[in-house]
């Protein structure tokens, strides 16, 4: 783990932790709440658990892997060199920024 981006790696891993969990956690209550009563009122409601499970799931999976493709596409734009002309510097100074922005420190 990076000592440069230890916070983005720690947040990403939290992210998919708590996507896991409220996954499991909506698939029980969508199952308590289909079995535990009768009428058609808990199948309407356990496909609504079901589904904001499914997006909420998604969103914070989502967040944790874009936190990991920003890390990633620093490392290569680390390892490109700064050989690599004009265009490459100026995108690593917006990924920089765009590293700080997430870390909460202020932008260079």
């Amino acid at each position: 783990m990076d000592r440069e981006f230890k916070f983005l790696n720690i947040s990403s891993i939290i992210f998919k932790v708590l996507a896991w969990i409220s996954a499991v956690f909506f698939l029980i209550v969508s199952l308590i709440v289909l079995f535990g009563a009768g009428g058609d009122t808990p199948r309407a409601a356990s496909m609504i658990f079901l589904l904001g499970g499914g997006l909420y799931f998604l969103m914070l999976f989502t967040a944790a892997e874009l936190i990991k493709l920003v890390i990633s596409l620093s490392h290569k734009l680390d390892t490109c060199g700064s050989d690599s002309g004009a265009d490459i510097q100026a995108l690593n100074k917006k990924v920089d920024k765009l590293l700080a922005l997430l870390e909460g420190k202020p932008s260079v």
